[in-house]
């Protein structure tokens, strides 16, 4: 997690940086980003696709942090780093992401 850190600041920041993304993006798209997370924090995942899985979530999210880059190329950044891991998304990572997406997306209007 020190990788998550020196990009993102604390868990709390990128939590919070997830959390505003979800917002614009949608459920479908913020599962992406969601399941990519908790397979980047998994201990199982080997460190280059913790890089490329930190890459996309750092390219993703600073789109809407600074509003400067295009949407397919972000959109294409994250296909790219989940259809890499996608096979590392455990049915327990798929759970915990529904929750969540659950809870955000019933009090978003």
């Amino acid at each position: 997690m020190d990788i998550l850190s020196n990009v993102f600041g604390s868990p709390e920041q990128l939590w919070q940086y997830i959390k505003q993304y979800a917002v614009k993006a949608g459920r479908e798209t913020t599962r992406t980003v969601l399941e990519l997370y908790y397979v980047v924090k998994a201990p199982t995942t080997p460190v280059v696709d913790k890089v490329i899985i930190i890459g996309a979530l750092a390219y993703q999210l600073s789109r809407n942090k600074f509003g400067i880059l295009g949407l397919a190329d972000n959109v294409a950044t994250l296909a790219i780093a989940y259809n890499r891991v996608k096979h590392r998304v455990t049915p327990e990572i798929r759970t915990q992401v529904e929750d969540i997406l659950n809870q955000w997306f019933t009090l978003i209007p």
